[in-house]
């Protein structure tokens, strides 16, 4: 594939290739589409202004296309000819130490390879190099765009989520590339990072102004006292000081020396003392942020610093160091504040420049727009922590509300801020009905050496998913979720976007490795599996209104899936489970108990040959029926505990939606017979043997007290040893066919069947 990109200068020749970029273009030229937004085309910027191919100087080049994207590989190679000296050999500038490490000289020939991953934005690059006995320094820029989001919608929405209850953070030390810093009215704590950015951009105007007061300084009258003897007196004296040295000089004393006031232009006023002020604390500041840098680059876990950014922060101090040693701050003192505003400071040519100047390096963001670049984190990181606010912002649209005196914070480190990471600085969430929700980033799940009863670890490596969330319910019992962000898409040629089956398969991960250490009644260790789904959150844009989620099958079915997230977008898809989780808070909450969550297939797959069962004890509660027409030993048969099956309609248990794996689930019957009047009463517990469902019409007398043609399903509960109870159960009052799903220990214990609780009263 020929080259995307060829400049030809007086000094080099640019030329950068890359493979096929039509299928990123393809993926860019969708995304806008879909957002209804015009297309971006790449600009190449320079700085000096440069004389491309015998054209005027130029600032900047347009370009027909985008050429620049993200997780792309590039190749740069600058030709120089003759006229640019052997040696020193011309060398790459950047602020990433690795990325002038992926380039090298030979023959005449500067080359080298850059892959941008996930960092977009403008990617400044410089090379510096001698013609004769000159040193040329020549910077050029261009923007990478990300394909899967706009950088002008998507990722400003991302932008402003995080900085509402993250600011700074998604400020980066040092990355490949920058971005341009939009306007703001929202006041920042002092941050290295964006002084130095600022002050990158303002540091010439700044000198400029400064020599300009030095040339003009202001100066203003200051009185003085001077002692002068006789003959050195000139003008008009005071009355009193002319007959004191008429006085002495009638007596022939010409010694003495007499006090004089006068007046004399002076440099030393607050506004000069504001303007070397300046001068020191930029100075100050530019040399504790090389110092803190020339750490960090020693150190061997980062060293991420060029030294040719050092080398460019030695530069920029030394001309501020040189102004500072002008004859004219050598008189200036110490500015300790102005007793009112300054005419000078507002108005006067230099003075006005150098005060802007300062204010704006004080407000950072507050008072100008897209003028100063700073490195941000990557889209993929910056997508991570997005995902984790979303899910927030969609449980207060369910009713949920935030502790204020627990949440997730920042700690610095170094230059930029990192989230705390973990349960400890998880974001809490309560509501009304007593469900209490913890959202926790990146907590770390340790190998179990020595493990703890009730935390959750892994037996084989660390785990460390994006986003946990933890539902605690008013009965104490827990469950949860893992939401683990990848900002990547399936390159599986498909219309619909999808994640990355890897990123599928690591929820499967997730959901095995982690197991839950409980303590048994015998007091051993006991494991569980926790986590009850797991959902790969990805950037895909999908029209909710018109098609369902490509995942909810397989969430369905095994709780595993996805969830496209976007910003801007409604994301209803995710709110939707969410709601079906914890119910709406516009209509009605949840009943707030566990069970629901338990009930599900993919919560009850198991091995083969084995059962799975919330409840060791779990029995179903049901009037015999109607009695007419029924075999009467059959009746006799319930009355005497000795009866051998139970049917019960399907649509019945579907009314109150009791799936299979509940009926299957069930491990007692008790059933009401008549016993006087419209009384009904349970006299003994059964076992129940086995649960299956078979037609009507191929139940026996046996099995049902009648034969019959309906063809209608029914459960058929084989029934074993009954126990009887040592004080029946009653239901009093003529009712309709009504059942219900209890405990056989609170069974036992019940008079009346008001009094027997419900489980899975959630169904219905």
């Amino acid at each position: 594939m020929p080259d995307i990109l060829s400049l030809k200068t007086p000094h080099f020749e640019l030329a950068v290739w890359t493979k096929d970029i039509s299928k990123s273009q393809a993926l860019l030229a969708k995304t806008h589409h879909q957002r209804s937004i015009q297309l971006p085309v790449s600009t190449v910027r320079f700085n000096p202004p440069l004389l491309i191919d015998t054209v005027a100087s130029q600032t900047e080049l347009s370009l027909p296309e985008a050429l620049f994207f993200e997780n792309k590989l590039y190749e740069f190679e600058f030709l120089f000819n003759q006229a640019v000296n052997k040696s020193p050999a011309p060398t790459l500038i950047h602020r990433l130490s690795r990325v002038e490490e992926s380039f090298h000289y030979k023959r005449e020939c500067l080359r080298g390879s850059i892959n941008f991953g996930n960092d977009v934005g403008w990617f400044r690059l410089g090379v510096r190099y001698r013609v004769a006995d000159k040193e040329v320094t020549q910077y050029l820029s261009f923007e990478v765009l990300p394909t899967k989001m706009a950088m002008s919608t998507d990722l400003e929405g991302i932008h402003t989520a995080i900085d509402e209850i993250y600011p700074l953070w998604r400020f980066s030390f040092v990355q490949k590339t920058d971005q341009e810093l939009a306007q703001s009215k929202k006041p920042h704590e002092r941050f290295p990072l964006l002084w130095m950015a600022h002050f990158e951009r303002l540091r010439a105007d700044l000198e400029k102004a400064i020599k300009q007061i030095c040339n003009a300084p202001h100066t203003r009258l200051l009185p003085f006292q001077h002692a002068l003897k006789a003959e050195r007196l000139r003008g008009r004296l005071s009355s009193r000081l002319e007959e004191r040295v008429t006085a002495h000089l009638s007596l022939g004393e010409t010694r003495h020396h007499y006090q004089k006031l006068g007046q004399r232009l002076s440099v030393d006023t607050p506004e000069n003392r504001f303007i070397k002020q300046v001068l020191i604390r930029c100075t100050q500041d530019i040399t504790r942020f090389k110092k803190r840098m020339e750490q960090d680059r020693l150190s061997p876990d980062r060293g991420r610093i060029s030294q040719s950014f050092i080398t460019e922060l030695e530069r920029w101090k030394k001309p501020l160091e040189q102004l500072l040693n002008r004859p004219l701050f050598a008189e200036v003192g110490v500015f300790s504040g102005l007793a009112s505003e300054s005419l000078v400071l507002h108005q006067r040519a230099g003075y006005s420049s150098v005060y802007r100047i300062w204010q704006e390096l004080k407000l950072y963001l507050d008072l100008f727009g897209h003028h100063a670049a700073i490195s941000m984190k990557s889209v993929a990181e910056l997508y991570e922590v997005w995902c984790l606010l979303e899910v927030r912002r969609l449980l207060f649209t369910l009713g949920f509300t935030e502790k204020s005196l627990q949440k997730a914070s920042l700690k610095t480190a170094g230059f930029e801020k990192n989230l705390k990471e973990g349960m400890g600085a998880a974001f809490v969430l309560e509501r009304a009905d007593g469900v209490r929700i913890r959202l926790a980033h990146e907590p770390v799940f340790r190998q179990a050496k020595d493990p703890k009863f009730g935390k959750i670890y892994s037996w084989t490596t660390v785990q460390k998913p994006d986003i946990f969330l933890e539902a605690t319910f008013p009965d104490g019992e827990r469950v949860q979720w893992i939401f683990d962000a990848k900002y990547r898409l399936a390159e599986n040629g498909e219309v619909t976007d999808k994640a990355p089956d890897d990123a599928l398969n690591q929820m499967h991960r997730y959901r095995d490795a982690l197991i839950y250490v409980n303590q048994a009644k015998d007091g051993e260790l006991e494991k569980h599996r926790p986590i009850l789904g797991a959902y790969v959150l990805y950037p895909a844009w999908l029209a909710e209104n018109q098609s369902g989620n490509p995942y909810q099958d397989s969430i369905d079915a095994v709780g595993i899936g996805g969830f496209p997230l976007l910003p801007g977008q409604s994301n209803q898809y995710l709110r939707d489970f969410l709601a079906a989780c914890f119910g709406e808070a516009s209509v009605s909450y949840s009943i707030p108990e566990s069970d629901k969550y338990f009930v599900e297939d993919f919560a009850r797959i198991v091995p083969p040959g084995m059962q799975l069962s919330r409840y060791s004890d779990l029995t179903l509660a049901a009037p015999l029926g109607p009695t007419a027409g029924r075999d009467k030993d059959y009746l006799q048969r319930f009355k005497a505990g000795q009866a051998g099956w139970y049917h019960i309609r399907l649509a019945a248990t579907d009314n109150k939606a009791i799936a299979r794996n509940i009926m299957q689930e069930l491990r007692y019957c008790a059933v009401l017979v008549h016993h006087t009047g419209t009384e009904r009463i349970i006299t003994h517990l059964y076992e129940v043997k086995s649960v299956r469902l078979v037609r009507r019409c191929d139940l026996s007398v046996v099995q049902a007290g009648k034969v019959s043609n309906d063809q209608t399903e029914y459960w058929l509960l084989e029934l074993g040893y009954a126990r009887p109870l040592e004080q029946p159960v009653t239901m009093s009052g003529l009712r309709a066919f009504r059942f219900q799903l209890t405990n056989a220990a609170d069974l036992l214990k019940a008079k009346s069947w008001e009094e027997l609780p419900k489980r899975y009263c959630v169904l219905g």
